[in-house]
């Protein structure tokens, strides 16, 4: 814990303290010389832990989430997540079940791409069979059953490409299959993951948001898990600490 602790910034510093899951000198050194951004930075982590719209447990599950996907994967935060999660209770499998569900977020090359490709497509005059085949139709259905929704991106990733459809659908309802988390938190989970900067999947966090309020989420909640998302645009600051000690000498 810093030595410059002041009963101004105690919470934030203790929010922050928490984030990066540790403490030490270059830390300690790096905040007395850059007190405002350590301070202003911890009040923004703060928000969602002072708001207990969501467990702690919660907030390090969808952290684990946030960090440790295709799009953004930066692994001390995500050990401290990880240790976090564990030490607040959470079990090694809900954890597991975290890396694994937001293992579907790749399938968004797909939705979006397909799209593009039909369009390209249909501009030089090449189109698929005009409606669905049986099997195409059973698909959908099947995917409406178990996924509780269905979208237009899909329309064209089933016209063109019904095996990697279906692949994907059998794919993503493992979560909800065989997994430990509660269908909210995975709601919660898939739209903090399509918030992410580096990804920013507008889709998928209004589909998301509609199935989490159906699933008994509040605004609150939703919010919080979103502001999770913020976070990591400082984790290059922090890991240049570790990979690039010269400059914090």
């Amino acid at each position: 814990m810093p030595m410059t602790i002041s009963k101004e910034n105690l919470a934030p510093v203790q929010a922050l303290s928490g984030h990066l899951g540790d403490w030490n000198d270059t830390l300690d050194a790096e905040y007395r010389d850059s007190p405002e951004f350590f301070d202003r930075f911890g009040a923004m982590v703060d928000v969602p832990r002072s708001r207990g719209a969501l467990t702690p447990i919660e907030q390090a599950l969808i952290g684990v989430a946030v960090v440790g996907n295709a799009a953004s994967t930066n692994w001390p935060r995500l050990r401290a997540y990880v240790r976090a999660a564990l030490d607040l209770g959470a079990s090694r499998a809900e954890v597991r079940d975290v890396l694994q569900l937001v293992s579907i977020m790749s399938i968004h090359a797909l939705s979006t791409g397909a799209p593009a490709v039909a369009e390209v497509l249909s501009e030089r005059g090449i189109r698929p069979p005009s409606g669905l085949s049986d099997r195409q139709r059973n698909l959908r259905a099947d995917f409406e059953q178990k996924r509780g929704y269905w979208h237009k991106s899909w329309d064209d990733v089933l016209a063109l490409d019904p095996d990697m459809f279906e692949a994907y659908m059998n794919f993503s309802t493992v979560g909800a299959q065989f997994g430990s988390l509660p269908v909210k938190l995975r709601e919660l989970i898939y739209i903090a993951i399509d918030c992410v900067v580096t990804h920013l999947y507008v889709p998928g966090v209004q589909i998301h948001t509609r199935a989490a309020l159906d699933a008994g989420a509040s605004v609150e909640e939703i919010l919080s898990a979103i502001e999770i998302a913020t976070f990591t645009g400082a984790d290059p600051y922090f890991e240049s600490m570790t990979r690039i000690p010269e400059l914090f000498e």
